[in-house]
């Protein structure tokens, strides 16, 4: 196998268990929204941990796919990954072009679901900011013995 074939050979496979990885990304994040409705701080932690863990193996194949594409002399962005997928057979290509498009709506998703989880998190700090300043305020009026 040469060297194209072999870059290419990591591309499609990379883009595969990027599918994967969201996918696990998504039921990890569904996770995180349902601890963090019940406050469950130790499973938080570990959820956040493995969600860690997958985003930074998501960020190292990006930057591998960039590398890859500079390799090829493509660009980068999203027209050079359509020049990418006419270095493969045909029949590659279309499985590798609806995995990408698979990949495109896993990302997004991935997004809402951060922005909800982002929500429910702002909505706690709020109440536990509100809790905080009451229990100031009514130190202030509240008789001292000195």
């Amino acid at each position: 196998m040469n060297r194209r074939e072999q870059l290419l050979q990591v591309l499609e496979r990379d883009i595969q268990q990027d599918c994967v990885d969201y996918s696990g990304l998504h039921r990890l994040m569904q996770s995180l929204y349902q601890q963090l409705l019940e406050r469950n701080s130790a499973e938080i932690e570990r959820i956040n941990t493995q969600i860690g863990f997958l985003v930074e193996y998501v960020r190292a194949r990006t930057q591998r796919r960039s590398k890859i594409l500079e390799a090829f002399a493509l660009g980068s962005g999203t027209e050079a990954m359509e020049k990418a997928f006419l270095l493969f057979s045909d029949s590659r290509r279309e499985a590798l072009q609806q995995q990408w498009q698979e990949l495109g709506e896993l990302v997004k998703q991935a997004k809402q679901l951060n922005e909800r989880n982002g929500k429910l998190l702002a909505m706690h700090n709020d109440i536990l900011s509100q809790l905080l300043a009451g229990e100031r305020d009514s130190q202030v009026y509240t008789a001292q013995y000195f």
